[in-house]
């Protein structure tokens, strides 16, 4: 009971009335979830931390986020957040780097699965940067908006900043040779890994370097338009969800015939 007399409850409870859309009830924290970060089915506390930090913030965004909810599920000390992390921010940032990590990590995955052709490849890059952005959720504004969660932003900069840095080098550079591939009507099998970029010879094809950065700013473009919840344009009608895909579709195609 507290001083007012009520029944004990989590202060995330008294002060979030979100915390079912942060912490679903019906979310099993079990070897499956874990397994969606990492390849530990058991990991330790303060992975596990971090990896149901990731799920929330991709429903509610950094904003609405509350560490307090983390410990709640986890049925840990809510002083574990600064032993482990120093702050909910601090613990934020580190999972924002392993969230663009996953990020590009998954896109390489898709384009190596993908049909052998020119243009089924960069398909995969588009279509796949798309759909992890719908998954990232709440992250997107992270990773793409630094003014909108200033003091995160600022803490990944200073401490995962080389390697944010390096991942989305390796991005445009495979990027950049997806497209050269589509106008070369060829397969390269160049593997791009971090640190080892031949930046210049890359960057003198500058008319290649311009169309692929028109391919990645279109594709980010769709992908947060996607993954937003705009009350104008997004909606529950089934007939709706398939005039997106249906638009996304044509547009990919509309871009890839273009180059």
């Amino acid at each position: 009971m507290d001083i007012n007399g009520d029944k004990h409850v989590s202060r995330l409870s008294k002060t979030r009335p979100t915390i079912d859309a942060q912490a679903p009830a019906d979310r099993k924290l079990d070897a499956d979830f874990w397994l969606q970060f990492g390849d530990d089915p058991n990991p330790a506390n303060r992975q596990k931390m971090v990896y149901v930090a990731i799920d929330d913030v991709s429903r509610v965004g950094p904003s609405t986020f509350n560490a307090i909810a983390v410990c709640d599920v986890l049925e840990v000390s809510y002083s574990l957040v600064n032993f482990h992390f120093g702050s909910r921010d601090e613990l934020l940032a580190e999972a924002a780097a392993i969230v663009y990590q996953q990020h590009i990590t998954g896109l390489w995955k898709l384009i190596k699965a993908a049909k052998k052709t020119p243009e089924d490849r960069l398909r995969a890059w588009m279509e796949g940067t798309i759909d992890s952005f719908n998954r990232m959720g709440g992250w997107g504004s992270v990773i793409n908006y630094p003014t909108a969660s200033l003091q995160i932003t600022e803490l990944v900069n200073n401490r995962y900043g080389t390697l944010m840095n390096d991942l989305t080098e390796i991005n445009m550079a495979r990027l950049y040779t997806l497209v050269n591939d589509v106008k070369k009507k060829k397969i390269s099998d160049t593997v791009y890994e971090i640190g080892e970029l031949p930046r210049e010879a890359l960057l003198k094809d500058t008319a290649t370097v311009a169309i692929a950065a028109s391919v990645g700013y279109s594709t980010l473009g769709v992908a947060v338009w996607s993954s937003g919840r705009h009350l104008p344009s997004k909606g529950e009608v089934d007939e709706a969800g398939e005039l997106e895909k249906m638009v996304i579709a044509s547009h990919i195609k509309r871009i890839i015939k273009s180059i």
